[in-house]
């Protein structure tokens, strides 16, 4: 982060300063056990906690200033900028924050993919340009404000992963990052329980496209009729991607290898391009996930042999579609940051594709899905049986229902596992698995099941 001075800080969110005006910050925080000496401590106030608890723990770790709503301490001797709203002013620094940087931004939303997508994007622009992008999950109305304050004059891009839960959230994180390039991955059920309706999904994603503004790229799923509808909400440059005839950007042929990667030909509409790609990953679906990133290389006039070979050395946030291999063979996908009904499938496919003497999978909960959770959660059941699964071992109270779906369609009971208990679930995986089984472990993020996967390497 470069300096900024508190009287610009102040303007830029409203405040008013109490203490010396003098000082001067290059680092923001709001969490009081990291702070460094000389540091703006932001008191946010949450559902769990409230950071006003912790300004004095983070004055004696050296923090220079803090931005506060409530009051705290009336014996502080140390310098306080008072606003009405602390997330609103970490909010309304950090635009004015990437406004200071004559910069691209690129953000990528949708219900699967995105943050793979946000990986690869990075990775292409990586090959011409310095690029800062979200770190982990750091994809909400804290995390993206945190993202854009590691910004500094060296950098030349920044990509950003913008995530929601309602209506009305991918329109704040647009209005603060200011997005030169909106992409859409897709429109699926995640988050139905909240938002009711594929349409509003749809609704909350197109809040992105409709912050680009003509000069700007909108970078479309074209094969999904949900987000190429959204090309009517911006005046920007449209690119499609996907696997159908009429998209820019497009694929031919689509092969799993043995080794676990993807090789698919590329085809560019309206300059003759046609080139094998090679992605270091498995799942077909990721394929969707590169075109994304080779349509952003594009609107940047990166060559394609430099997207390319963007393409060829990503690397993935930890627990997306990790292939962990032990001593004696036994392979791991690790694939528990997060799960839906779609990517519960593409991890399926993906557990198939890689083969093995035996597939097993360990599958939890996959959250937010309202009144269609029991039904999705019996579907992949379904889709189970119907691949020949070998043992199936399931961790959560809607978890429970995939066995249930499976047993239905016909898999053996005997090679189907029910816990509540992970660490049961644990044990009994351990005794069944032997060397150059295949093993995937997929749960919604609140399921921890990382632990599982943790627990297969140390055996």
């Amino acid at each position: 982060m470069e300096t900024l001075y508190l009287e610009e800080i102040a303007k830029a969110i409203s405040g008013k300063i109490i203490g010396d005006k003098e000082i001067k910050v290059d680092n923001i925080s709001i969490d009081s056990r990291q702070i460094k000496q000389g540091d703006l401590f932001i008191a946010i106030q949450g559902e769990n906690f409230d950071g006003h608890n912790f300004v004095m723990d983070a004055f004696a770790k050296g923090a220079s200033v803090a931005i506060v709503s409530t009051e705290v301490d009336s014996n502080i001797d140390n310098t306080l900028i008072k606003v009405e709203d602390t997330t609103k002013a970490l909010q309304d620094l950090a635009h004015y924050y990437r406004n200071k940087f004559d910069i691209t931004v690129v953000a990528v939303t949708g219900s699967t993919g995105k943050t793979t997508t946000k990986d690869m994007i990075s990775a292409v622009l990586a090959t011409s340009y310095k690029t800062l992008k979200t770190a982990g999950n750091f994809n909400n109305e804290i995390g993206l404000p945190l993202t854009l304050f590691r910004l500094d004059s060296n950098y030349e891009a920044v990509v950003v992963e913008m995530g929601m839960r309602a209506l009305g959230e991918i329109g704040l994180l647009a209005k603060i990052a200011e997005p030169d390039i909106g992409v859409i991955t897709n429109v699926g059920v995640a988050h139905i329980e909240i938002l009711k309706s594929v349409d509003n999904i749809a609704k909350a994603k197109s809040e992105l496209i409709a912050t680009i503004k003509e000069g700007g790229v909108a970078i479309l799923n074209g094969d999904d009729d949900k987000v190429k509808d959204m090309d009517r909400l911006t005046k920007a440059e449209v690119i499609n991607y996907g696997l159908k005839q009429y998209n820019k950007v497009r694929v031919l042929d689509v092969n799993s290898l043995a080794n676990g990667t993807i090789s698919f030909e590329l085809v560019i509409r309206d300059m003759d391009y046609q080139e094998t790609v090679i992605l270091p990953i498995p799942g077909r679906y990721n394929v969707y996930n590169a075109l994304a990133a080779i349509s952003v290389g594009l609107a940047f006039d990166i060559s394609l042999n430099k997207i390319v070979d963007g393409l060829k050395n990503f690397e993935l946030t930890k627990m997306r579609s990790q292939i962990l291999t032990t001593e004696d063979g036994l392979k791991i996908i690790n694939d528990t940051y997060n799960a839906n009904p779609a990517s519960m499938r593409g991890a399926i496919d993906t557990l198939f594709d890689i083969g093995g003497e035996r597939r097993i999978a360990v599958l939890g909960d996959m959250l937010e899905l309202g009144d269609i959770a029991v039904e999705e959660h019996q579907n992949i059941g379904r889709i189970l049986a119907e691949k020949g699964l070998d043992y199936l071992f399931t961790y959560g109270e809607l978890g429970a229902y995939i066995g249930e779906g499976a047993k239905a369609s016909g898999m053996d009971n005997s090679s189907i596992y029910i816990y509540q208990d992970k660490e049961k679930l644990i044990k009994t995986l351990l005794e069944i698995i032997t060397a150059n089984d295949t093993i995937l472990v997929k749960a919604s993020r609140g399921m921890e099941l990382e632990v599982v996967s943790q627990a297969l390497l140390e055996d």
